[in-house]
């Protein structure tokens, strides 16, 4: 279930690793803020359509706040409650991520035209 979020993910760090949403904070940071948030929320109120679209709502009024926005980890959040997941989905989001954020140094290292990430925080 974390391959949707994190394959979208893939996308923005390999396609586009100089855009601000590819950096390893707005990664790391925006998966495990949704996931979390919305994990909570959803052992609070259940799943409802009402709560999937207030899910979204604060999850991208959070990221926002902390400056973590980064898209695919709004869908961390969707999956995390229309599955019903529970929070051992955390686990394969964190992991995922910060393997994620290493491949992608090592490969877009690799070549002289590109420099990941352009900053950390």
């Amino acid at each position: 279930m974390a391959l949707a979020p994190l394959g979208a993910s893939c996308v923005i760090v390999f396609g586009a690793h100089k855009s601000l949403l590819s950096q390893p904070r707005n990664v790391i940071g925006g998966h495990i803020i949704s996931t979390t948030s919305a994990l909570f929320i959803w052992s609070i109120f259940g799943k409802s359509l009402f709560i999937i679209g207030l899910v979204l709502a604060i999850v991208l009024i959070i990221m926002t706040f902390t400056k973590t926005v980064h898209p695919p980890a709004a869908a961390s959040a969707l999956v995390s409650i229309n599955s019903q997941a529970g929070w051992g989905f955390l686990i394969p989001i964190v992991i995922g991520t910060l393997l994620l954020v290493f491949i992608s140094m090592i490969y877009n290292n690799l070549f002289q035209t590109r420099q990941y990430p352009k900053h950390w925080l």
